[in-house]
């Protein structure tokens, strides 16, 4: 362990489950261990990291529900190719579900109807039933409203009492939820949260990015723009295929504490930003309990603060604050109205059994981890932050830029949006998030990456604005060395300098330089219009 940060080493037993190739967790800690002693009561961050790896073959044979709902309301209708390609990626969803799942086809207008199977319920996925799927929905037609809460609370009726513990549905949406009554969609999403998860795709232009992210924040999904409706069936397969590989509903991250101490928060920052801390139980005085959702091969990262308080403790020395263990979580994915248990998966490699222990229905389980502290009257060691956390420290404040100037725009504030999409330039790029700096070039030209020196397109779509927005709560994964071996040296050539912008005189919104007429109000501009740049 390097005098500066507190990695936990994987175990032997951790060790084996590698080279055996069975299905594992893995599990590590990783801090900065030392605090001043001279401050008094502090808070102690490090990163838990929790990867799966071997669930492949679990998965398999895990029983599973997938739920399609597609968004046919008016809207739909133009442009053309927005409703073919939505009744392509349907069918390539359903091609993409192994034989055996339990599926259903939805269409969502102002009230949501079964399209497939025609009785109604659930079909189990086998090459008849799902060319029959393919069939239906070709006939997919755009009439009617928008009501995504009638959509999801059909979703969780036909998920409600399958023999299937991991239950998903994916959403396919053009607009905002117009036709449900004020209200039904928050009380929807507390009935759907602990029954299924749900990943979404917005489309076209008039959707709401702030919706779709609070529907996947809740039910534990994801969401992202269609950018070009080619690429919507492809993106669809990916999301049903991505559905098909996990393999276990959930596990419980358990965190306890010395006593006296206490858990301060618990954040999920990778893939996605979710605040966890409101979530957590508490078993006894000294534990909190969180349970995740469902898990097939993959990585993600917690941000755990714990408060220490150095009275009693000698200095630099280890002492353990907390300890953190993993153990499958058997009651998740339950709707309400199910009967029996649903809980684990089929066979081996489900996950069911006792909770905790190195080896549950043969899913192995790592050694608990410690959370440790070292108090030092050395600022030099104390003021360090490990390189992980500032990583993620860096990309929670690109999330908050990108979402003021989404909030700044929206209320007719250009100035102040264009600051915060400067700043959100700046440290997508610092990051190497190539993905949100392709977003933002469709809001901003980018004159000087390294620097958040951006100029005002001078027409910016809905879609653009959204596409950004939506994934102000996705993450960019830390690599490490590799990370910093791979940025920049320097920023990609600028563009050439420019005019400053346009301020309108009426309206005060602002206008690249050279544009002939206020996008806002209308009013033309002349040589002696003021500038108004940032």
């Amino acid at each position: 362990m390097s005098q500066d940060t507190a990695t936990a080493e994987h175990d032997t037993t951790d060790g084996e489950a590698e080279e055996d190739g069975g299905p594992a967790f893995l599990l590590s800690v990783e801090q900065n261990e030392y605090l001043p002693a001279a401050a008094g009561r502090a808070e102690m961050h490090a990163i838990v990291r929790v990867e799966a790896r071997g669930l492949g073959r679990a998965a398999a044979r895990a029983a599973a529900c997938e739920i399609i709902v597609i968004d046919c309301s008016s809207s739909m209708s133009w442009p053309a190719p927005k409703m073919r390609a939505a009744r392509k990626a349907t069918v390539a969803a359903v091609e993409a579900l192994r034989e055996g799942t339990r599926f259903a086809v939805v269409r969502g207008t102002e009230r949501a109807e079964v399209v497939y199977p025609p009785t109604g319920g659930v079909a189990v996925a086998g090459p008849d039933t799902k060319a029959a799927a393919a069939r239906a929905a070709t006939r997919l037609t755009p009439v009617g409203g928008t009501a995504i809460g009638a959509w999801l609370d059909l979703a969780r009726r036909l998920h409600t009492g399958q023999p299937a513990p991991l239950r998903h549905t994916l959403l396919l949406t053009d607009g905002k939820n117009e036709h449900d009554e004020p209200g039904y969609l928050r009380r929807v999403l507390d009935e759907c949260a602990p029954c299924f998860s749900c990943d979404a795709r917005g489309i076209g232009d008039d959707w709401d990015a702030v919706e779709l992210k609070e529907i996947v924040r809740r039910l534990r999904g994801r969401a992202d723009a269609v950018l070009d409706v080619s690429d919507l069936p492809a993106e669809f397969e990916a999301m049903a295929r991505g559905s098909m590989a996990r393999a276990l509903t959930g596990v419980r991250i358990r965190v306890r504490t010395r006593a006296g101490g206490a858990v301060g928060m618990v954040k999920q920052v990778y893939p996605t930003r979710v605040d966890l801390t409101a979530e957590g139980v508490r078993p006894d005085e000294r534990t909190w309990e969180w349970t995740t959702g469902p898990w097939g091969d993959e990585v993600r990262e917690y941000h755990l603060c714990v408060l220490a308080d150095p009275e009693g403790d000698a200095q630099d020395e280890e002492i353990e604050l907390a300890e953190v263990a993993l153990s499958p979580a058997e009651d998740t994915g339950a709707c309400a109205g199910d009967t029996g248990d649903t809980a684990g998966t089929d066979g081996e490699g489900s996950g069911e059994g006792p909770g905790g222990g190195e080896d549950a229905g043969g899913v192995r389980m790592p050694a608990a981890r410690s959370v440790l502290v070292r108090w030092t009257d050395d600022p030099l060691l104390s003021s360090r932050i490990h390189p992980r956390l500032a990583h993620y420290g860096t990309d929670d404040a690109l999330g908050l830029a990108v979402t003021a100037a989404y909030d700044a725009y929206v209320a007719g504030e250009p100035r102040q949006a264009l600051a915060h999409w400067g700043r959100a330039v700046r440290l997508a790029h610092e990051l190497g998030n190539d993905k949100m700096l392709d977003r933002l070039r469709g809001l901003v030209d980018i004159v000087d990456a390294a620097a958040g020196e951006v100029r005002l397109r001078e027409q910016i779509r809905p879609l653009d604005l959204n596409s950004a927005m939506v994934l102000s709560e996705e993450s960019s994964r830390y690599r490490g060395a590799a990370q910093a071996a791979a940025a920049p040296a320097a920023s990609p050539a600028p563009l050439a300098p420019a005019d400053a912008d346009i301020e309108c005189p009426d309206c005060a919104r602002l206008a690249p330089a050279g544009a002939a007429f206020c996008q806002q109000c209308g009013t033309p501009f002349g040589p002696d219009t003021p500038a108004g740049a940032v």
